[in-house]
């Protein structure tokens, strides 16, 4: 009812006007969360990407140094992120550095599990500390021995390589899982090749056995190990595109005050029977839509309707047939309505790598194998995290709609329309607030290859061709000229763009 204004109705209109401020508050800083690019990224980091793709690494480092808006918040996603781009860049030392801090942060994620879950379950999970996955992980390693190999470090090269073989032994651990085998069957070689160019062949022998058992039909490993006097090898590592990134997918279902009542009642029974059918609301809209990991535009959010009429009374008149009064449910259409917003990520890829890419050296043409699907390896990590992350979601939206009912009850019996106002408030904010966790190391490449050529000693242009699919050559990328020394081994790596 509404009563007349009494002595404290000052102090909850204050409580009111506090709430709308801090409402418009936050907004302002959703707003910048909801600006995304045609592909679901965020569009300031959308920008990076294309700095990288057009030739512009250094300029997309500054940025992230600089902590400005395109740097992630998050210390350990911002060290990975400074990491690749110094990579890019040529700055080693500095890529090194960051490198190592974030291989450190995720070691210490990982063991402490470190984390604020109390406060995602009123905000989102992205004020959780970011763990990456494990494919993350063992590439962090693997764009060390990079790092090192460009600075002519193979000594450092081969240290990298060791802290990746012990993560791919503790990797080991998981289910095997096809999804990433060809993925750790890489980088076993991988490190093969960076043991044996710093002339330690024993763990170069363990490290290319290793990958053969896991290799795909195709893949082969060098046969004569010994190079002649007059000859030097070139690897080439072909990396391609960019990986799959984490764009947000969301439901918003309104709850009738029926059912907000069920859910927040003092029955368990009650509350799990009201629960089952929102659920099956849910579950019967999502089945309408085509279940893939990838998506070729970023997915809308998904309205459900209101249940009928017709369903609604039916659900209270089968709870009330051959039962007790006392045991009626009972069907309340006093009080707010509530939306009820569910946001998770769901993973989308730009552009498929393109196969069969092949390495000129002079007259020399080897393909590209041992392919690593980097895509593939992160979708798998995340579904290892996806019932968690769907527990988080789910205890999540129970604690926003407990807080909103709290709020209600603000403007007590005599000012029952104040409570009624902030409650509103409070569920629209706790909707606009729940957001995905979209956080991911986005500047990854989407597949990695190696191709290795035996050239004479002297200097050589080096080229990767891009099939047409009809037995020609559709592009034509120039990765420079590599000096190539008797019975040595140049590691070269180029990145594929587009």
């Amino acid at each position: 009812m509404r009563g007349r204004p009494t002595r404290g109705t000052g102090r909850r209109l204050l409580a009111l006007a506090g709430l709308a401020v801090l409402a418009g508050t936050g907004c302002a800083r959703l707003f910048s969360h909801y600006d995304v690019a045609p592909n679901g990224l965020l569009r300031r980091e959308n920008d990076l990407r294309r700095l990288l793709a057009f030739g512009h690494p250094d300029s997309a480092l500054s940025h992230v140094a600089g902590r400005d808006d395109a740097a992630p918040e998050d210390e350990l996603l911002r060290a990975l992120y400074a990491g690749i781009l110094g990579h890019y860049a040529g700055a080693y030392d500095s890529s090194n550095a960051a490198l190592q801090r974030a291989a450190e942060l995720a070691e210490d994620r990982y063991t402490k599990r470190i984390s604020r879950a109390a406060l995602s379950l009123v905000t989102s999970d992205n004020v959780l500390p970011y763990e990456p996955g494990w494919t993350e992980r063992l590439l962090i390693h693997y764009y060390g021995a990079m790092n090192r190999l460009r600075q002519g470090d193979r000594a450092g090269a081969a240290v990298e390589a060791r802290r990746l073989g012990f993560l791919l032994e503790r990797e080991a651990e998981r289910e095997r899982d096809e999804r990433t085998t060809p993925m750790i069957a890489f980088l076993r070689y991988f490190t093969g090749v960076v043991f044996e160019a710093a002339g330690e062949r024993n763990d170069a022998d363990v490290a290319y056995r290793n990958a053969l058992m896991l290799a795909s039909r195709g893949d082969t490993l060098p046969t004569e190990r010994a190079l002649p006097d007059s000859v030097g090898e070139v690897v080439v590592v072909v990396e391609q595109g960019f990986v799959a990134h984490r764009v947000e997918q969301s439901i918003v279902a309104p709850l009738l005050p029926a059912e907000v009542a069920w859910l927040t009642g003092t029955s368990g029974d009650e509350r799990a029977a009201a629960s089952l059918e929102v659920a099956t609301r849910i579950v019967a809209a999502l089945s309408l839509r085509r279940a893939h990991p990838w998506y070729a535009h970023r997915p809308p959010t998904l309205h459900l309707d209101l249940p009928s009429d017709v369903r609604y009374k039916a659900s209270c008149t089968e709870a009330s047939d051959d039962k007790d009064d006392d045991d009626t449910r009972d069907c309340p259409e006093d009080g707010n309505p509530y939306l009820l917003r569910i946001a998770w990520p769901a993973y989308r890829l730009d552009r498929e790598p393109v196969t069969g890419l092949r390495v000129v050296g002079g007259d020399i043409v080897e393909p590209v194998q041992f392919h690593a699907d980097v895509s593939t390896a992160v979708v798998r990590d995340f579904d290892d995290e996806r019932t968690l992350l769907l527990a988080r979601t789910v205890a999540r939206a129970i604690s926003k709609l407990a807080l909103t009912k709290g709020v209600e009850s603000i403007g007590g019996d005599d000012d029952e329309w104040i409570g009624r106002v902030l409650g509103m408030l409070t569920n629209l904010g706790t909707a606009l607030l729940e957001q995905a966790d979209t956080r991911s190391w986005q500047l990854l490449p989407g597949r990695i290859g190696i191709a290795r050529l035996r050239l004479p000693a002297g200097t050589h242009r080096i080229a990767v061709e891009i099939p047409d699919g009809a037995g020609g050559v559709h592009r034509r990328i120039e990765v420079g000229r590599v000096d190539v020394r008797p019975g040595r081994i140049e590691v070269v790596p180029v990145r594929v763009w587009r």
